[in-house]
This record gives structure tokens, C-alpha cells and sequence, in this order.
């Protein structure tokens, strides 16, 4: 089903969607937008339905699973200004938008890229199904990509193999190869999931410069609010498969109005929170221990 294209149309709007695997009901009739230029986090605990929205955007929910998209709309606005339901796509017409103008970063790299392939080939190759490129000039947009996303040496880097990168690095990779078709939508599930701290900062503060750098909307999937403080503009919050508050981080994170959402917060680890002794204090002998 194609729309006419209405000003101020969000780039991606989610109606009523409610996804089932089985008797269970993992997403409950949800609705939320994303617009065009915006840095959007999908937030809440393991469970309450914020990847498999995610899954269902892309259209691979239903692949391989027993998931199953039971009734609303996901409306993405194409670059021509026209609006299609991705619902009602059939799989070759999904083929065309899935990675193309939509892509998805998963939350980890390791699974998603295949271990006896070089890094560099699995993008080139995406460039390749998705933008038609010969094998040189895909080549050349890997190369591109890699020093984009700010991997050193980046030639040698092309020929590596997975296992010999780490995760941050595997993680550059991930968000080289989606970004290698100049997505409208950048969908990251989990992105800085087991990353330590240091590169959590990193990866962060990279795709907040690349939004800025390629315009593409972001779509954040996370549980961590520090993640969120770090590079949303708006938030909403999922708990047992809906969507039970939405707003601005500023709002979300001053005036949140859900028990839920203060809960969320009150996880989040505050400076000068861990206070007390220096070192551990020694244990009470029980008796029997002497």
C-alpha cells in the first residue's frame, strides 16, 4: 500500500503494531514515530518488546521464527516522498529497502558477520547486492566506510577476518557495512553491548558524529539509560510489550511520570553515588570459621 507523501510526514511511523510468537504476545498494539535528522531510543528491560519492534521493522521477525506481524501498519517514507506500509510488502519488495534504506546494526558482531570471510569482502559485498557496484568500486566504498567509522589502518584492516579483530573493532565494522548505502534509518540494537566502557564511549560518540556527518535518522535499541542520556533526543519507554511513556530525554529523564521509567532511572549509576571505605572492610568471624 503506497501513500501520498503529506508534509511533515514522519520518516517512519508505527501504528497499532502488535507482533505474537505463538500464544504470547511480545509487542501490544504500539504506536511512535521517527523523523528525519532524529536520534530516537527505544528503551526497557530484556523482554518488553523493544528489538522484536525492531525486528518487525526490517521485516525478519517473521523469518525463521515463529514470529508473526498480527495487525497494524509501519509506514516508511521513501526518498521519493511517497509512504509504503513495510507490512504489507511482499519479501522481494522488502529486499529492496531492507539494508538499502533501512539498516540495522545487531547487538553482536561476532554472530553477524561470517567468520571465514574477510571483513573487507563482507562489506564490498553488501555494496555490491544492495547499490550494484562492480567488485572494484565496492571495494573502494569499503575502504570509504572504514575510514568513516575511524578504523586505523584501515587497508589492512579490509583483510582481516572477524576473530581477529575486537569487538569494538567488529563493532566499527557492523556500522561501516550498514552505513555503506547511505540508510535513511540506522536501526542499533544493543550497539555497546559487552563493550567495555571505554569503547562504549567510543562507539557512542561515533554514531552521534555520524549523524551529523550522513543525516541519517537513528533508531537506539537499548536498557541502558546512560546509553540514552548519551545520544537521544527522544525516548520511548517499552515494559511488557507496550509503549507506556514517550517524551524528550530532557523531559524523560527530569519528569518521568511511569513508576516504571523512575525505576529505569533510579538503575543508573549517579557520580559520587559508590561512597564509603577505601578499601573492603573485613568480615565479621561466624562462628565455626576460627
Amino acid at each position: 500500500m503506497v501513500q501520498d507523501n503529506v508534509t511533515d510526514t514522519p520518516l517512519l511511523s508505527i501504528r497499532d503494531l502488535t507482533v505474537t510468537f505463538g500464544s504470547f504476545t511480545a509487542v501490544d498494539g504500539i504506536s511512535y514515530d521517527l523523523h528525519e535528522g532524529q536520534t530516537l531510543a527505544v528503551v526497557g528491560e530484556s523482554g518488553s518488546g523493544k528489538s522484536v519492534t525492531a525486528l518487525s521493522i526490517m521485516r525478519l521477525v517473521e523469518l525463521g521464527t515463529r514470529g508473526r506481524i498480527e495487525g497494524g501498519e509501519i509506514l516508511f517514507r521513501q526518498p521519493d516522498g511517497s509512504v509504503v506500509d513495510l507490512v504489507q510488502l511482499s519479501e522481494d519488495e522488502m529486499r529492496e529497502i531492507r539494508g538499502n534504506q533501512i539498516s540495522m546494526i545487531f547487538q553482536e558482531p561476532l554472530t553477524s558477520l561470517n567468520p571465514v570471510y574477510t571483513v573487507g569482502n563482507q562489506v564490498a559485498e553488501a555494496v555490491m547486492l544492495h547499490q550494484g557496484m562492480d567488485k572494484e568500486a565496492a571495494n573502494e566504498r569499503a575502504l570509504e566506510m572504514f575510514q568513516l567509522v575511524r578504523i586505523p589502518d584501515p587497508d589492512q584492516r579490509l583483510e582481516q577476518f572477524p576473530h581477529e579483530m575486537s569487538g569494538g573493532m567488529r563493532q566499527r565494522v557492523m556500522i561501516a557495512m550498514a552505513l555503506s548505502c547511505d540508510p535513511t534509518i540506522l536501526i542499533a540494537d544493543e550497539p555497546t553491548t559487552a563493550l567495555d566502557v571505554t569503547i562504549q564511549a567510543q562507539i557512542l560518540g561515533l554514531m552521534r558524529d555520524l549523524r551529523e556527518t550522513t543525516g541519517a535518522a537513528v533508531m537506539i535499541i537499548t536498557h541502558d539509560m546512560g546509553v540514552v542520556a548519551e545520544v537521544a533526543d527522544d525516548v520511548v519507554v517499552m515494559n511488557q510489550a507496550k509503549v507506556v511513556e514517550t517524551g524528550s530525554v530532557y523531559d524523560i529523564f527530569e519528569n518521568p511520570r511511569e513508576p516504571y521509567t523512575r525505576a529505569l532511572l533510579a538503575a543508573v549509576p549517579r557520580l559520587g553515588s559508590m561512597t564509603g571505605r577505601s578499601e573492603p572492610a573485613p568480615f565479621d568471624l561466624v562462628e565455626g570459621d576460627a
